[in-house]
């Protein structure tokens, strides 16, 4: 099911920690850094970079971005898992972190057991894109371009391996019947850029990312990826209700800031109220929302408790299409 508003309601920061947590120490005293394992231009960049002057503020010290893209957000992610336990590194990822580790044996680490949660900060869902000139004017058409289509002559690209924008396409597939070719970026960004370019013919992208190129007319969007239409889209179908063999479609991406396992309560109450108070803030959450994220601010406690939950669903999927990864 598809985070939203209605779903999760979250709790006041002064009731996020026991109150002798938010006494520990003078944190921060130095630089936070925020690594964002993708390139610019996605998701979880675009949160960073919304929230980041914000949460400076509240925390009276530097947040500084760091983009370290590449193995479908391992890079990145491990980067942040074997860092220090002190609260001066962040991840601010995509649901990306949580699965691609899945699609690997062995897997590089686990990610609910090496990550803690300071706040998943908002949810994003996920679309499918063409270019403007594309055959495909509508989902419909979409649907039988594909499955007319020689087997792998349609190419679709995705923000990398293991991602969810890569399981976009290989869920459709296993659910369509159909047989496409899989070509991974650093991010969704590049993907978008070879679309335009001509190079893949389909991208499942994340919304903020496209929403630019919809807007300016370069891209058609074809489908949303959650169950339900979107306000800002009323009249873009949703995958499920296209076709009776997606029912089960269902993908969608977040922004989660998340710290090493073993970090002390103090910087996570800290991240969590300045990262909460950012996204709540007038300003920044009318530039969220306008990209399209739907702004979430869960406690830790309700953050750990949603990545352990999904992680355990995206297990099943993954392992149900037989999906590995070498990455």
């Amino acid at each position: 099911m598809t985070l939203s508003r209605r779903h999760l309601l979250a709790a006041p920061a002064a009731a996020l920690l026991p109150a002798g947590a938010k006494a520990q120490g003078a944190y921060p005293d130095r630089p936070v850094t925020m690594i964002v394992p993708f390139a610019p231009g996605g998701s979880p960049d675009i949160a960073a970079r919304i929230v980041v002057p914000k949460m400076t503020e509240l925390l009276g010290q530097s947040v500084v971005v760091e983009n370290r893209a590449g193995a479908g957000s391992i890079i990145g992610t491990r980067a942040v898992v074997q860092a220090r336990p002190d609260g001066y590194t962040a991840l601010m990822g995509s649901i990306s972190f949580m699965m691609a580790p899945l699609t690997q044996d062995p897997r590089p680490f686990d990610p609910a057991a090496s990550l803690r949660v300071a706040s998943l900060v908002a949810t994003v869902p996920y679309v499918l894109v063409v270019r403007a000139d594309a055959p495909a004017k509508t989902l419909a058409e979409f649907h039988r371009w594909v499955a007319n289509a020689p087997a792998n002559s349609l190419n679709y690209g995705s923000s990398g391996s293991g991602t969810p924008l890569h399981m976009g396409g290989a869920m459709y597939d296993l659910f369509m019947g159909t047989r496409m070719t899989h070509v991974a970026y650093r991010g969704s960004s590049p993907a978008l850029q070879d679309l335009l370019g001509g190079q893949v013919q389909a991208v499942f992208a994340d919304l903020p990312a496209a929403a630019g190129h919809i807007r300016a007319g370069t891209l058609r969007l074809l489908a949303v990826l959650v169950p339900e239409r979107l306000a800002a889209y009323p009249e873009v179908p949703s995958m499920r209700e296209s076709d009776p063999r997606l029912a089960d479609y269902d993908i969608y991406t977040w922004a989660m800031l998340c710290v090493p396992k073993a970090t002390p309560d103090g910087p996570v109450g800290r991240l969590h109220d300045a990262a909460v108070g950012a996204a709540r803030d007038p300003a920044t959450a009318a530039r969220l929302r306008e990209l399209g994220f739907d702004i979430i601010a869960t406690t830790p406690e309700a953050g750990d408790a949603i990545l352990a939950r999904e992680q355990a669903k995206w297990d099943r999927l993954i392992k149900r299409a037989g999906i590995k990864v070498d990455l």
